[in-house]
Protein backbone atom coordinates (compact mmCIF):
# COMPACT_ATOMS: atom_id res chain seq x y z
CA UNK A 1 0.00 0.00 0.00
CA UNK A 2 1.57 3.26 -1.13
CA UNK A 3 -1.04 5.68 0.21
CA UNK A 4 -1.29 5.41 3.98
CA UNK A 5 -4.28 6.69 5.92
CA UNK A 6 -5.75 6.30 9.38
CA UNK A 7 -7.86 3.22 8.68
CA UNK A 8 -10.38 4.08 11.37
CA UNK A 9 -10.87 7.58 10.05
CA UNK A 10 -11.00 11.17 11.19
CA UNK A 11 -13.38 13.69 12.70
CA UNK A 12 -14.59 16.47 10.39
CA UNK A 13 -12.49 19.11 12.16
CA UNK A 14 -9.33 17.06 12.42
CA UNK A 15 -6.15 17.73 10.47
CA UNK A 16 -6.06 14.97 7.86
CA UNK A 17 -2.81 13.94 6.23
CA UNK A 18 -1.77 10.93 4.19
CA UNK A 19 1.76 9.72 3.52
CA UNK A 20 2.44 8.61 -0.05
CA UNK A 21 5.38 6.56 -1.28
CA UNK A 22 6.94 7.19 -4.66
CA UNK A 23 6.00 9.62 -7.40
CA UNK A 24 2.39 8.56 -7.92
CA UNK A 25 1.07 11.74 -9.49
CA UNK A 26 0.58 15.46 -9.06
CA UNK A 27 -2.96 15.38 -7.63
CA UNK A 28 -4.62 13.44 -4.84
CA UNK A 29 -8.31 12.73 -5.28
CA UNK A 30 -10.72 12.03 -2.42
CA UNK A 31 -13.46 9.64 -3.53
CA UNK A 32 -16.75 9.01 -1.74
CA UNK A 33 -18.41 5.61 -1.39
CA UNK A 34 -19.99 6.02 -4.84
CA UNK A 35 -16.58 6.55 -6.41
CA UNK A 36 -17.19 10.25 -7.04
CA UNK A 37 -14.39 12.78 -6.59
CA UNK A 38 -15.35 15.17 -3.79
CA UNK A 39 -11.99 16.89 -3.33
CA UNK A 40 -8.74 17.27 -5.26
CA UNK A 41 -5.54 18.50 -3.65
CA UNK A 42 -2.09 19.08 -5.16
CA UNK A 43 0.83 16.82 -4.29
CA UNK A 44 4.06 18.67 -3.45
CA UNK A 45 7.13 17.92 -5.54
CA UNK A 46 9.45 17.76 -2.55
CA UNK A 47 10.05 14.32 -1.05
CA UNK A 48 11.55 13.10 2.21
CA UNK A 49 13.79 10.05 2.16
CA UNK A 50 12.90 7.74 5.01
CA UNK A 51 13.25 4.00 5.54
CA UNK A 52 14.31 3.40 1.91
CA UNK A 53 11.30 5.29 0.54
CA UNK A 54 10.76 8.70 -1.02
CA UNK A 55 7.61 9.96 0.68
CA UNK A 56 5.43 13.04 0.56
CA UNK A 57 2.82 14.23 3.06
CA UNK A 58 -0.47 15.34 1.54
CA UNK A 59 -2.97 17.39 3.54
CA UNK A 60 -6.63 16.79 2.75
CA UNK A 61 -8.06 18.56 5.81
CA UNK A 62 -10.49 20.41 3.55
CA UNK A 63 -12.54 17.19 3.58
CA UNK A 64 -15.16 17.87 6.24
CA UNK A 65 -18.05 15.93 4.75
CA UNK A 66 -19.09 12.84 6.70
CA UNK A 67 -19.06 9.44 5.05
CA UNK A 68 -16.78 6.67 3.78
CA UNK A 69 -13.91 7.70 1.52
CA UNK A 70 -10.75 6.51 -0.20
CA UNK A 71 -7.79 8.42 -1.58
CA UNK A 72 -6.50 7.94 -5.12
CA UNK A 73 -3.36 9.21 -6.82
CA UNK A 74 -2.53 7.89 -10.27
CA UNK A 75 -3.21 4.17 -10.27
CA UNK A 76 -2.95 3.79 -6.48
CA UNK A 77 -5.76 3.89 -3.91
CA UNK A 78 -5.77 3.89 -0.14
CA UNK A 79 -7.67 1.73 2.29
CA UNK A 80 -11.15 3.14 3.00
CA UNK A 81 -11.75 5.38 6.00
CA UNK A 82 -14.64 7.24 7.56
CA UNK A 83 -15.16 10.85 8.48
CA UNK A 84 -17.40 10.86 11.53
CA UNK A 85 -17.92 12.63 14.83
CA UNK A 86 -17.08 9.36 16.65
CA UNK A 87 -14.57 7.36 14.60
CA UNK A 88 -12.66 6.10 17.66
CA UNK A 89 -15.39 5.20 20.14
CA UNK A 90 -15.33 1.46 19.41
CA UNK A 91 -11.55 1.10 19.34
CA UNK A 92 -11.24 2.99 22.64
CA UNK A 93 -13.70 0.58 24.25
CA UNK A 94 -11.70 -2.36 22.89
CA UNK A 95 -8.41 -0.92 24.18
CA UNK A 96 -9.93 -0.64 27.67
CA UNK A 97 -11.61 -4.05 27.51
CA UNK A 98 -8.18 -5.54 26.86
CA UNK A 99 -7.44 -5.15 30.57
CA UNK A 100 -10.43 -7.35 31.41
CA UNK A 101 -9.13 -10.02 29.03
CA UNK A 102 -5.79 -9.79 30.86
CA UNK A 103 -7.30 -10.38 34.31
CA UNK A 104 -5.54 -12.84 36.57
CA UNK A 105 -6.95 -14.52 39.66
CA UNK A 106 -10.59 -14.21 38.67
CA UNK A 107 -13.00 -15.61 36.11
CA UNK A 108 -13.09 -14.02 32.68
CA UNK A 109 -16.74 -14.76 31.88
CA UNK A 110 -18.66 -15.86 28.81
CA UNK A 111 -18.78 -12.32 27.41
CA UNK A 112 -15.18 -12.94 26.34
CA UNK A 113 -16.33 -15.75 24.03
CA UNK A 114 -13.64 -18.33 23.31
CA UNK A 115 -11.28 -16.38 25.57
CA UNK A 116 -13.39 -16.96 28.68
CA UNK A 117 -11.60 -18.94 31.37
CA UNK A 118 -11.94 -19.83 35.05
CA UNK A 119 -9.90 -18.08 37.71
CA UNK A 120 -6.19 -18.65 37.16
CA UNK A 121 -3.05 -18.43 39.30
CA UNK A 122 -5.04 -18.56 42.53
CA UNK A 123 -2.52 -20.47 44.63
CA UNK A 124 -0.21 -18.90 47.18
CA UNK A 125 3.07 -17.53 45.95
CA UNK A 126 6.37 -18.61 47.49
CA UNK A 127 8.72 -15.79 48.40
CA UNK A 128 11.94 -16.49 46.55
CA UNK A 129 14.63 -18.17 48.62
CA UNK A 130 12.28 -18.95 51.53
CA UNK A 131 9.48 -21.29 52.51
CA UNK A 132 7.17 -18.34 53.18
CA UNK A 133 3.93 -18.34 51.16
CA UNK A 134 1.79 -15.26 50.58
CA UNK A 135 -1.47 -14.55 48.79
CA UNK A 136 -0.79 -12.67 45.54
CA UNK A 137 -3.76 -13.50 43.31
CA UNK A 138 -5.29 -10.87 41.08
CA UNK A 139 -4.03 -8.09 38.86
CA UNK A 140 -3.43 -8.23 35.12
CA UNK A 141 -1.22 -10.55 33.11
CA UNK A 142 1.49 -8.17 32.03
CA UNK A 143 1.85 -9.05 28.37
CA UNK A 144 1.74 -12.05 26.09
CA UNK A 145 2.92 -14.05 29.10
CA UNK A 146 1.26 -14.54 32.50
CA UNK A 147 3.69 -12.78 34.79
CA UNK A 148 2.65 -9.82 36.92
CA UNK A 149 5.18 -7.08 37.53
CA UNK A 150 4.92 -4.02 39.79
CA UNK A 151 7.03 -1.62 37.70
CA UNK A 152 4.96 -1.77 34.47
CA UNK A 153 1.78 -2.09 36.53
CA UNK A 154 2.41 1.35 38.02
CA UNK A 155 2.84 2.87 34.55
CA UNK A 156 -0.37 1.24 33.35
CA UNK A 157 -2.31 2.51 36.35
CA UNK A 158 -0.94 6.04 35.96
CA UNK A 159 -1.79 6.19 32.24
CA UNK A 160 -5.35 4.99 32.78
CA UNK A 161 -5.95 7.40 35.65
CA UNK A 162 -4.64 10.25 33.50
CA UNK A 163 -6.99 9.12 30.71
CA UNK A 164 -9.90 9.31 33.15
CA UNK A 165 -8.77 12.71 34.40
CA UNK A 166 -8.49 14.10 30.87
CA UNK A 167 -11.76 12.78 29.45
CA UNK A 168 -14.01 10.74 31.75
CA UNK A 169 -16.95 11.04 29.37
CA UNK A 170 -15.10 9.05 26.71
CA UNK A 171 -14.40 6.22 29.18
CA UNK A 172 -17.77 5.79 30.87
CA UNK A 173 -18.89 3.07 28.46
CA UNK A 174 -17.08 -0.07 27.34
CA UNK A 175 -18.27 -3.48 26.24
CA UNK A 176 -16.88 -5.56 29.10
CA UNK A 177 -15.60 -3.37 31.92
CA UNK A 178 -15.57 0.10 33.45
CA UNK A 179 -12.30 1.94 33.77
CA UNK A 180 -12.00 2.79 37.47
CA UNK A 181 -13.26 -0.62 38.69
CA UNK A 182 -10.85 -2.28 36.25
CA UNK A 183 -7.91 -0.22 37.51
CA UNK A 184 -8.92 -1.21 41.04
CA UNK A 185 -8.48 -4.87 40.04
CA UNK A 186 -4.80 -4.09 39.48
CA UNK A 187 -4.45 -1.89 42.56
CA UNK A 188 -5.84 -4.60 44.85
CA UNK A 189 -3.15 -6.98 43.59
CA UNK A 190 -0.42 -4.38 43.98
CA UNK A 191 -1.38 -3.95 47.65
CA UNK A 192 -0.81 -7.68 48.19
CA UNK A 193 2.77 -7.28 46.97
CA UNK A 194 3.80 -4.99 49.84
CA UNK A 195 5.72 -6.38 52.79
CA UNK A 196 4.79 -5.35 56.32
CA UNK A 197 7.86 -3.13 56.53
CA UNK A 198 6.71 -1.16 53.48
CA UNK A 199 9.00 -2.67 50.84
CA UNK A 200 7.38 -4.07 47.70
CA UNK A 201 8.16 -7.33 45.94
CA UNK A 202 9.17 -6.85 42.32
CA UNK A 203 7.01 -9.47 40.60
CA UNK A 204 4.94 -12.64 40.85
CA UNK A 205 5.48 -15.22 38.12
CA UNK A 206 6.43 -18.79 37.47
CA UNK A 207 10.13 -19.51 37.14
CA UNK A 208 9.98 -19.52 33.33
CA UNK A 209 7.59 -18.68 30.52
CA UNK A 210 5.04 -21.37 29.76
CA UNK A 211 3.96 -22.58 26.34
CA UNK A 212 1.12 -21.13 24.29
CA UNK A 213 -1.63 -22.25 26.67
CA UNK A 214 -4.59 -20.60 28.37
CA UNK A 215 -3.84 -18.92 31.72
CA UNK A 216 -5.68 -21.44 33.92
CA UNK A 217 -3.60 -24.19 32.32
CA UNK A 218 -0.35 -22.79 33.72
CA UNK A 219 0.06 -24.83 36.90
CA UNK A 220 3.70 -24.25 37.84
CA UNK A 221 4.65 -22.77 41.19
CA UNK A 222 4.16 -19.01 41.56
CA UNK A 223 7.33 -17.36 42.84
CA UNK A 224 7.38 -13.90 44.39
CA UNK A 225 10.69 -12.29 43.42
CA UNK A 226 12.68 -10.12 45.87
CA UNK A 227 11.88 -6.50 46.70
CA UNK A 228 13.43 -3.66 44.71
CA UNK A 229 13.62 0.08 45.26
CA UNK A 230 12.24 0.70 41.76
CA UNK A 231 9.15 -1.39 42.49
CA UNK A 232 8.73 0.26 45.88
CA UNK A 233 9.07 3.77 44.43
CA UNK A 234 6.61 3.07 41.63
CA UNK A 235 4.21 1.47 44.10
CA UNK A 236 4.36 4.51 46.39
CA UNK A 237 3.69 6.84 43.48
CA UNK A 238 0.88 4.76 42.00
CA UNK A 239 -0.87 4.30 45.34
CA UNK A 240 -0.62 7.97 46.29
CA UNK A 241 -1.95 8.98 42.87
CA UNK A 242 -4.77 6.42 42.85
CA UNK A 243 -5.94 7.33 46.35
CA UNK A 244 -7.16 10.68 45.02
CA UNK A 245 -9.28 9.07 42.30
CA UNK A 246 -11.13 6.76 44.68
CA UNK A 247 -11.59 9.22 47.55
CA UNK A 248 -15.16 10.15 46.61
CA UNK A 249 -16.43 6.66 45.78
CA UNK A 250 -14.61 4.62 48.46
CA UNK A 251 -12.78 6.74 51.07
CA UNK A 252 -11.72 3.66 53.05
CA UNK A 253 -9.98 2.15 50.00
CA UNK A 254 -8.43 5.52 49.19
CA UNK A 255 -7.05 5.80 52.73
CA UNK A 256 -5.69 2.24 52.54
CA UNK A 257 -3.74 3.14 49.41
CA UNK A 258 -2.51 6.40 50.90
CA UNK A 259 -1.18 4.67 54.00
CA UNK A 260 0.44 1.97 51.87
CA UNK A 261 2.17 4.70 49.86
CA UNK A 262 3.44 6.35 53.04
CA UNK A 263 4.81 3.05 54.38
CA UNK A 264 6.54 2.40 51.06
CA UNK A 265 8.11 5.87 51.16
CA UNK A 266 9.27 5.48 54.75
CA UNK A 267 11.06 2.27 53.81
CA UNK A 268 12.40 3.74 50.59
CA UNK A 269 14.10 6.80 52.08
CA UNK A 270 16.12 4.55 54.40
CA UNK A 271 17.04 2.04 51.69
CA UNK A 272 20.10 2.01 49.49
CA UNK A 273 19.34 1.35 45.79
CA UNK A 274 18.22 -2.23 45.23
CA UNK A 275 18.00 -2.55 41.45
CA UNK A 276 16.32 -5.73 40.32
CA UNK A 277 17.96 -8.49 38.34
CA UNK A 278 16.38 -11.89 37.92
CA UNK A 279 17.63 -14.18 40.68
CA UNK A 280 19.04 -17.58 39.87
CA UNK A 281 16.47 -19.90 38.36
CA UNK A 282 14.04 -17.15 37.30
CA UNK A 283 13.87 -16.23 33.60
CA UNK A 284 10.60 -14.32 33.25
CA UNK A 285 10.54 -10.57 32.55
CA UNK A 286 13.09 -8.67 34.61
CA UNK A 287 12.14 -5.00 34.29
CA UNK A 288 15.54 -4.07 35.61
CA UNK A 289 16.79 -0.50 35.76
CA UNK A 290 19.98 1.51 35.92
CA UNK A 291 18.69 3.97 38.51
CA UNK A 292 15.86 4.39 40.99
CA UNK A 293 16.13 8.18 41.26
CA UNK A 294 13.21 8.81 38.91
CA UNK A 295 10.96 6.38 40.79
CA UNK A 296 11.83 8.05 44.10
CA UNK A 297 11.12 11.48 42.63
CA UNK A 298 7.78 10.44 41.17
CA UNK A 299 6.79 8.99 44.56
CA UNK A 300 7.71 12.24 46.30
CA UNK A 301 5.64 14.29 43.85
CA UNK A 302 2.55 12.12 44.21
CA UNK A 303 2.81 12.06 47.99
CA UNK A 304 3.31 15.82 48.05
CA UNK A 305 0.08 16.25 46.05
CA UNK A 306 -1.85 13.74 48.15
CA UNK A 307 -0.53 14.56 51.61
CA UNK A 308 0.92 18.07 51.31
CA UNK A 309 3.66 17.30 53.85
CA UNK A 310 6.75 19.46 53.69
CA UNK A 311 9.12 16.48 53.62
CA UNK A 312 7.67 15.32 50.30
CA UNK A 313 7.62 18.83 48.86
CA UNK A 314 11.24 19.42 49.85
CA UNK A 315 12.36 16.19 48.19
CA UNK A 316 10.28 16.95 45.09
CA UNK A 317 11.61 20.50 44.76
CA UNK A 318 15.22 19.40 45.05
CA UNK A 319 14.78 16.57 42.56
CA UNK A 320 12.92 18.67 39.99
CA UNK A 321 15.59 21.37 40.19
CA UNK A 322 18.23 18.80 39.19
CA UNK A 323 16.44 17.61 36.03
CA UNK A 324 17.21 18.49 32.44
CA UNK A 325 13.69 19.65 31.64
CA UNK A 326 13.61 19.15 27.88
CA UNK A 327 12.79 15.45 28.03
CA UNK A 328 9.75 13.90 29.72
CA UNK A 329 9.87 10.11 29.22
CA UNK A 330 6.88 7.98 30.20
CA UNK A 331 8.39 4.52 29.88
CA UNK A 332 8.40 2.02 32.72
CA UNK A 333 12.15 2.50 33.05
CA UNK A 334 12.11 6.30 33.30
CA UNK A 335 9.23 7.94 35.13
CA UNK A 336 10.28 11.58 34.78
CA UNK A 337 7.40 12.30 32.44
CA UNK A 338 4.98 11.47 35.24
CA UNK A 339 6.93 13.82 37.50
CA UNK A 340 6.32 16.57 34.93
CA UNK A 341 2.67 15.75 34.17
CA UNK A 342 1.64 15.22 37.77
CA UNK A 343 3.90 17.96 39.14
CA UNK A 344 1.73 20.49 37.31
CA UNK A 345 -0.69 20.12 40.25
CA UNK A 346 1.86 21.42 42.75
CA UNK A 347 1.34 24.93 44.05
CA UNK A 348 3.42 27.94 43.12
CA UNK A 349 6.73 27.83 41.35
CA UNK A 350 7.02 24.03 41.33
CA UNK A 351 3.80 23.71 39.37
CA UNK A 352 4.94 26.41 36.95
CA UNK A 353 8.27 24.63 36.42
CA UNK A 354 6.52 21.35 35.63
CA UNK A 355 4.14 23.01 33.17
CA UNK A 356 7.07 24.59 31.38
CA UNK A 357 8.87 21.23 31.49
CA UNK A 358 6.02 19.58 29.55
CA UNK A 359 5.97 22.36 26.94
CA UNK A 360 9.75 22.40 26.54
CA UNK A 361 9.81 18.62 26.11
CA UNK A 362 7.10 18.83 23.46
CA UNK A 363 9.00 21.55 21.58
CA UNK A 364 12.15 19.43 21.58
CA UNK A 365 10.19 16.45 20.30
CA UNK A 366 8.73 18.51 17.45
CA UNK A 367 12.25 19.21 16.25
CA UNK A 368 12.74 15.48 15.63
CA UNK A 369 9.50 14.41 13.92
CA UNK A 370 9.72 12.78 10.50
CA UNK A 371 7.24 12.56 7.63
CA UNK A 372 5.16 10.06 9.58
CA UNK A 373 4.91 12.53 12.46
CA UNK A 374 6.83 10.41 14.97
CA UNK A 375 10.08 11.26 16.74
CA UNK A 376 11.97 8.03 16.01
CA UNK A 377 13.72 7.43 12.69
CA UNK A 378 17.16 5.88 13.08
CA UNK A 379 16.28 3.43 15.83
CA UNK A 380 12.91 2.01 16.79
CA UNK A 381 13.21 0.06 20.06
CA UNK A 382 11.24 -2.95 21.22
CA UNK A 383 7.78 -1.59 22.00
CA UNK A 384 8.18 1.49 19.80
CA UNK A 385 4.42 1.96 19.68
CA UNK A 386 4.47 2.62 23.43
CA UNK A 387 6.93 5.47 22.82
CA UNK A 388 4.66 6.87 20.13
CA UNK A 389 1.64 6.83 22.45
CA UNK A 390 3.75 8.35 25.22
CA UNK A 391 4.85 11.16 22.91
CA UNK A 392 1.22 11.76 22.02
CA UNK A 393 0.38 12.21 25.70
CA UNK A 394 3.06 14.89 26.06
CA UNK A 395 1.98 16.64 22.85
CA UNK A 396 -1.63 16.61 24.02
CA UNK A 397 -0.79 18.21 27.35
CA UNK A 398 1.43 20.81 25.66
CA UNK A 399 -1.56 21.76 23.52
CA UNK A 400 -3.80 22.03 26.59
CA UNK A 401 -1.22 24.27 28.26
CA UNK A 402 -0.47 26.55 25.31
CA UNK A 403 -3.36 26.28 22.86
CA UNK A 404 -0.79 25.97 20.06
CA UNK A 405 -2.33 23.97 17.22
CA UNK A 406 0.97 22.38 16.24
CA UNK A 407 0.91 20.37 19.47
CA UNK A 408 -2.66 19.17 18.92
CA UNK A 409 -1.79 18.14 15.37
CA UNK A 410 1.33 16.36 16.61
CA UNK A 411 -0.73 14.38 19.14
CA UNK A 412 -3.17 13.38 16.39
CA UNK A 413 -0.35 12.24 14.12
CA UNK A 414 0.84 9.77 16.78
CA UNK A 415 -2.65 8.29 16.70
CA UNK A 416 -2.76 8.25 12.90
CA UNK A 417 0.55 6.37 12.80
CA UNK A 418 -0.75 3.67 15.13
CA UNK A 419 -3.96 3.29 13.14
CA UNK A 420 -2.41 3.00 9.69
CA UNK A 421 -0.23 5.93 8.63
CA UNK A 422 2.97 3.90 8.91
CA UNK A 423 5.34 2.29 6.39
CA UNK A 424 3.92 -1.22 6.84
CA UNK A 425 0.31 0.00 6.38
CA UNK A 426 -1.00 -1.91 9.40
CA UNK A 427 -3.53 -0.80 11.92
CA UNK A 428 -1.50 -1.82 14.95
CA UNK A 429 -4.61 -2.43 17.10
CA UNK A 430 -5.78 -6.01 16.69
CA UNK A 431 -9.01 -6.64 14.78
CA UNK A 432 -9.52 -2.98 13.82
CA UNK A 433 -9.05 -1.29 10.46
CA UNK A 434 -8.93 -2.78 6.97
CA UNK A 435 -5.46 -4.27 7.51
CA UNK A 436 -5.29 -5.07 11.23
CA UNK A 437 -2.71 -6.90 13.28
CA UNK A 438 -4.17 -10.39 13.86
CA UNK A 439 -1.36 -12.69 15.04
CA UNK A 440 0.12 -11.24 18.26
CA UNK A 441 2.60 -12.90 20.57
CA UNK A 442 -0.19 -13.44 23.10
CA UNK A 443 -0.85 -16.81 24.66
CA UNK A 444 -4.68 -16.75 24.76
CA UNK A 445 -4.86 -15.61 21.13
CA UNK A 446 -2.52 -18.40 20.04
CA UNK A 447 -4.12 -21.05 22.27
CA UNK A 448 -7.63 -20.36 20.94
CA UNK A 449 -6.61 -19.51 17.39
CA UNK A 450 -8.72 -16.37 17.71
CA UNK A 451 -7.12 -12.96 18.23
CA UNK A 452 -8.28 -10.97 21.25
CA UNK A 453 -9.50 -7.58 19.96
CA UNK A 454 -8.06 -4.28 21.16
CA UNK A 455 -4.43 -5.32 21.63
CA UNK A 456 -1.82 -2.73 20.66
CA UNK A 457 1.17 -4.38 19.01
CA UNK A 458 4.64 -3.35 20.12
CA UNK A 459 5.32 -2.42 16.51
CA UNK A 460 8.44 -1.97 14.43
CA UNK A 461 11.70 -2.80 16.21
CA UNK A 462 15.04 -2.97 14.47
CA UNK A 463 17.01 -5.22 16.77
CA UNK A 464 16.20 -8.60 15.16
CA UNK A 465 15.64 -10.00 18.64
CA UNK A 466 13.68 -13.14 17.79
CA UNK A 467 14.00 -15.92 15.23
CA UNK A 468 10.95 -14.86 13.22
CA UNK A 469 12.23 -11.30 12.91
CA UNK A 470 15.64 -12.60 11.82
CA UNK A 471 14.01 -14.84 9.23
CA UNK A 472 11.71 -12.25 7.69
CA UNK A 473 13.25 -8.84 8.31
CA UNK A 474 16.96 -9.08 7.53
CA UNK A 475 18.06 -5.88 5.83
CA UNK A 476 14.77 -4.09 6.41
CA UNK A 477 14.98 -0.46 7.57
CA UNK A 478 13.89 0.27 11.12
CA UNK A 479 10.39 1.52 10.34
CA UNK A 480 9.58 -1.64 8.39
CA UNK A 481 10.89 -4.12 10.96
CA UNK A 482 7.50 -5.58 11.78
CA UNK A 483 5.98 -8.97 11.11
CA UNK A 484 2.45 -9.97 12.11
CA UNK A 485 3.43 -13.36 13.50
CA UNK A 486 2.94 -14.71 17.01
CA UNK A 487 6.54 -15.89 17.10
CA UNK A 488 7.90 -12.37 16.72
CA UNK A 489 7.81 -11.26 20.32
CA UNK A 490 10.16 -8.35 19.58
CA UNK A 491 7.82 -6.75 17.03
CA UNK A 492 4.39 -8.17 17.80
CA UNK A 493 3.97 -8.83 21.51
CA UNK A 494 1.33 -6.95 23.47
CA UNK A 495 1.54 -5.37 26.94
CA UNK A 496 -0.86 -3.68 29.33
CA UNK A 497 1.54 -0.75 29.49
CA UNK A 498 1.40 -0.38 25.70
CA UNK A 499 -2.40 -0.29 25.69
CA UNK A 500 -2.54 2.15 28.59
CA UNK A 501 -0.81 5.15 26.98
CA UNK A 502 -2.87 4.66 23.82
CA UNK A 503 -6.01 4.83 25.95
CA UNK A 504 -4.70 8.10 27.41
CA UNK A 505 -3.77 9.46 23.97
CA UNK A 506 -7.16 8.57 22.52
CA UNK A 507 -9.05 10.04 25.46
CA UNK A 508 -7.16 13.30 25.00
CA UNK A 509 -7.59 13.45 21.22
CA UNK A 510 -11.30 12.64 21.50
CA UNK A 511 -11.74 15.48 23.96
CA UNK A 512 -9.62 17.99 22.03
Amino acid sequence: MNIQVNQLGYTPEMTKTAVMRGNLGQELQVLNAAGETVLTVPVAAEREKIWDDDVVVVDFSALREKGVFTLRCGEETSYPFVVSETPYEQVLMALVDMFYYQRCGGEVDERAGVHAHPACHTGLGRVYGTEEYIEVSGGWHDAGDYGRYIVPAAKSVADLLLAWQWNPAALEKTNLTSLLPEVRWELEWMLKMQRQDGAVYHKASCARFCGMIMPHEEQEEIIVSPVSTTATGDFAAGMAMASRFYQASDPAFAEKMKQAAIRAWDWLVEAEPMLFRNPEGISTGGYGDRSDEDERLWAAVELAITCGDEKYLTYAAKGIAQQERTWAPLGWGDMRGYVALEGMQLDGELGDICRQWVVDAARRMLERVNAYGITMTERLPWGSNMNISNDGMIFYQAWKLTGEEKFRQAAEKQLHYLLGVNPVSYCYVSCYGTNPMLHPHHRPSVATGVCVPGLLSGGAAGGMMDAVAREHLQGAPAGKCFVDHHGSYSTNEICVYWNSPMVALLSGVMGA
